[in-house]
Formats: structure tokens, sequence, C-alpha cells
């Protein structure tokens, strides 16, 4: 019989990955808290893959939040190394289930409320990919029934999950309550609660929000493609079609903008190292690869240029990782991980 925490985890996975708007390809997790269980999406698969029996992974919720609450920064200790191997003890093995790698980010989804919507929304990302976000965070969620916080850019994994759990704690010493919507600069929006209706409340209050303040109703649609052939699929999305025809599309264009993780892991590196994949050439964009891989590469080009495009358009200071961050998630070998199953 499948526990009600499993349920809960495909409830709020299928809400926030049904949607091309809140997540792109293989990026976003989701988590759920039964116990001394954390049920968490799997590295590398989209959250409308999670079903009954695949694409999460049960861990030992104690020890992820025992060694992250026990970690010392300034110790001189290789504690990437030591994450990865208190992860894999984490991790429950259970009958029936496929053995899988959790997302890179179990660490703070172990210190938030049982409920976790991690998304790589285009319109929380208006803010996150702004110089002017956090000011305008400011403007738009003053007065607003949840606590949040603005977190600066930090590499994911290990030192994300530390340093969200540093700013939260700080949050809830100042404030007296939990933060239950963060931030996260050039990266994403995560929202927790302790109640499954309430998630999705303040995950659908916060985006709509946005969406309000910078008039953007019904400017977003999902992503088209059409099959020309074998392992050949060429883009019908009007705003991607639109650009390549004033525009080549390159990867000297995407290093100028590096905005957030996906678009190097599922783009920068696509035309890097694979480039006869995702050619942009005579007002047309075909991707010359299974109908998976296609399906993700147009999403994340599509939410890229929707956010770059809409940062221009309202003269908003763009803010872009920087060569240190980007050289970081290039040679991270859980990016590498994910990008293969993107195939």
């Amino acid at each position: 019989m499948t526990s009600q925490a499993i349920k809960d985890l495909i409830e709020i996975s299928q809400y926030a990955g049904g949607r091309v708007d809140y997540t792109q390809g293989g990026g976003g997790n989701t988590s759920v808290k039964d116990g001394n269980v954390m049920y968490i999406k799997a590295s590398g698969f989209k959250l409308v893959d999670i079903s009954e029996n695949t694409a999460y992974v049960p861990m030992d919720l104690k020890m992820i939040r025992e060694f992250l609450c026990g970690v010392d920064l300034s110790d001189g200790k290789d504690h990437e190394a030591e994450n990865k191997k208190v992860t894999a003890e984490a991790t429950l093995q259970t009958e029936g289930l496929q053995p899988l790698r959790p997302s890179v980010e179990v660490g703070f989804h172990s210190v938030l409320k049982k409920y976790v919507i991690h998304t790589h929304s285009v319109y929380a990302n208006l803010l996150t990919c702004s110089l002017n976000g956090k000011d305008i965070a400011a403007e738009i969620f003053k007065g607003a029934d949840f606590g949040y916080i603005f977190m600066p850019y930090i590499d994911p994994g290990f030192t994300l999950s530390v340093k969200m759990k540093d700013a939260i704690e700080e949050y809830e010493a100042k404030n007296g309550k939990f933060p239950e919507v963060i931030f996260m600069q050039n990266h994403g929006l995560v929202v927790t609660a302790d109640e499954l209706e309430r998630v999705k409340k303040i995950n659908e209050e916060v985006n709509g929000k946005i969406v309000a303040y910078f008039g953007l109703k019904d400017a977003y649609r999902s992503v088209s493609l059409k099959c020309v052939g074998e392992n050949k699929f060429e883009s019908q999305t009007p705003t991607v079609v639109d650009f390549v025809k004033g525009s080549p599309l390159t990867k000297a264009m995407l290093d100028e903008y590096p905005l957030y993780p996906d678009q190097l892991v599922y783009l920068n590196n696509v035309l890097a190292f694979a480039p006869e994949k995702m050619q942009a050439q005579n007002g047309t964009v075909v991707y010359n690869t299974n109908a998976k891989e296609a399906q993700t590469l147009e999403e994340t080009l599509f939410a890229y240029l929707f956010v770059i495009n809409t940062l221009k358009a309202k003269g908003l200071g763009i803010s872009t990782m920087s060569e240190k961050d980007v050289d970081f998630i290039n040679n991270w070998e859980a990016e590498k991980y994910r990008r293969s199953l993107s195939k």
C-alpha cells in the first residue's frame, strides 16, 4: 500500500512539474517528510516522472540533519567528499524501488518544513537574475503572510545547504518565525510548509504576485516541437523562433549571460561539446537528438530567452554567475551525471 507521504510527494511533484514555466527538463526538486524518512526526487529525473515506485529516493532524515548541523566549515576538512559519503549511507534501500541517486539538494531539504517545492520558475528568476531583485521582492511581498529570505548565489549542493541552514536560523532569531519562501540568486525558488495545500498556495501566490508586478499575464506558453525526421525536432515555440530570426544562437551569446546552472548544464555545454545536437540557423532551431533531450533543450532555451528578454524590456540590470561559479558547475560531477540522464 502506498503511504500518504508518497501520495503527497506525487501530488506536489505533478503540480510543479506539469508547468514548463515552473520547471524545465530535470530541474527543480520536491520532498516530503514522514517521521524519520524523507522522500525526495531522484537526481536527473523530471518531477512529472515521480510515481509510486520510481524517480524518488527515501532518505534517513536524522542522519542527513545531524551531519549538516554538525559541520564546521573552518575545520579544513573535505566536506564535499564527506557529504557524498553520508548521503550514500543515508539512502534507504526499499524493496520494489529502483536504487537511485537523490537530488544534490538533499541537505537543505532536510532542514525545511514537511513539504518542499523547489522550482526554477521563470517568474521567480526574473527576481533572482536581476540586480534589482532583492529590492523588487521587498516591494512585492511587503505584508505577505509568509516570511522570506533572499540569498546570494552560492554553489549548489553541500555549501548551499549549510548556508541556507544558517540563513534560516538567523531569520528565525530575528523574526520569530520560519521563512516559508527562499529566493536563491541566479538559481530559483524554494517554498516550504507543514501543510500540503499551504505549500501549493504560497507557491501560487509568490509566482502570481511577480506576474502581476511585471504585467506578464498569459505571457508564457508551453514549448512546441515538430518531428521532422528520425531523432530530428524543429522548434515551433514563437519566442525561440522569433529570436533566431534576428540573432544567431551561439555559445558566445550564452556565455555572455550565464544566468543559472541549468542553462550551463543543458545549453552551454551542449553547444560546446555537441553542437550538432542544437542548430540555430536560417530562422529555425533544430535538435538532432532524441525526443527527451530535445524537449529539455527547448524548455531550457525558452526559459532563458524569456528571462533575458523580459529583464531587458523592463530596463533591469542582469545578474550573472561569476567565472568561478561557472567553473564549479562545469566541473561538478553531480551536474555531469544529471546532464547524462537528460539523454
